[in-house]
């Protein structure tokens, strides 16, 4: 979904497209997971929980790639599924849904971060500061968004 919101465009097609080149990156991303988990993984002093998620983030950013690719690549040959697919995702009563979760979700995962960080003090001052830094990404994500979106809409 989050694929379909950042790739969308004016020409459905061309956004099928990008959305196919997107997820052969990810499958890139997911082969290199792959890869680290059984080059770098065995004779590491990683603890048990570092290495499944190795394999766990990996074999995810595959299966999610893999979907997203053999979906892209079956809308560009077949029109008729191509064009229900058009219908469905530039209906505005979906858009507007698929907006609002997002904003919905953002917000929500911003202040269960801020009153995490009220926790996670105590307990460990680099997993406070990791925390921290991804709020203030937000926040700069967030100027940046809005700014791009002011100027371009």
């Amino acid at each position: 979904m989050m694929m379909k919101v950042l790739l969308s465009g004016g020409d459905f097609e061309r956004s099928l497209k990008v959305r196919r080149t997107a997820a052969l990156a990810m499958l890139a991303v997911g082969l290199v997971g792959y890869a680290c988990y059984f080059l770098l993984v065995p004779g590491s002093s990683l603890s048990n929980y570092a290495q499944g998620f190795y394999l766990g983030a990996a074999t995810g950013i595959t299966a999610g790639s893999l979907v997203l690719l053999l979906r892209s690549h079956y809308l560009l040959t077949h029109p008729e599924a191509r064009q229900r697919a058009k219908i469905q995702e530039t209906d505005e009563r979906t858009m507007h849904i698929t907006r609002s979760a997002f904003m919905a979700a953002g917000f929500i995962t911003f202040f269960a971060s801020a009153a995490a960080l009220f926790v996670v003090l105590p307990l460990s001052m680099d997993a406070f500061r990791a925390l921290l830094s991804v709020m203030i990404l937000y926040c700069l994500m967030f100027v940046a968004a809005r700014a791009w979106l002011s100027k371009k809409l």
